[in-house]
């Protein structure tokens, strides 16, 4: 998935929530939506080795609370993001961790449903599709 996060509605979006508009956050947030996937700190902080991985980690975080980055926390038990642009599912291989977006219409009446059924207000849900990926699928000492 392309990164097309809107940078000019960025900064009025910080402001308004007292952040201070810091060369290092833009950096990072443009480093994010340079890079192709869903990008670990490790892996953003490989492309940004002149700041710390705890200012990396920190506004990472700040940017998951704010609602600009998703946090994927699927697989191998780190966390992945993506910029919340759009709705859309993901399917990640078991093997290697790799996460692939897809669209697909939104459930919406599996919200009804469950609303219905269980007396919940839902206003979100997540689908998480696992299998192999090409890659791992063709590499047959991986999936021996």
């Amino acid at each position: 998935m392309t990164n097309e996060f809107d940078f000019d509605k960025l900064i009025p979006f910080l402001k308004e929530r007292g952040l201070r508009i810091t060369p290092q956050r833009m950096l990072i947030l443009r480093t994010i939506a340079s890079m192709t996937g869903h990008p670990t700190v490790d892996e953003i902080h490989s492309q940004l080795p002149t700041i710390s991985i705890a200012t990396i980690y920190n506004n990472v975080k700040m940017f998951v609370k704010l609602k600009i980055l998703n946090e994927l926390p699927y697989g191998n038990g780190l966390s992945k993001y993506e910029f919340n642009i759009d709705e859309h599912y993901h399917v990640i291989c078991h093997i290697c961790g790799i996460i692939e977006d897809f669209k697909y219409p939104l459930l919406s009446e599996v919200e009804d449903v469950a609303n219905k059924l269980t007396k919940f207000r839902v206003h979100s849900h997540q689908l998480e599709l696992y299998g192999v990926c090409k890659n791992c699928y063709e590499n047959k000492e991986m999936t021996k």
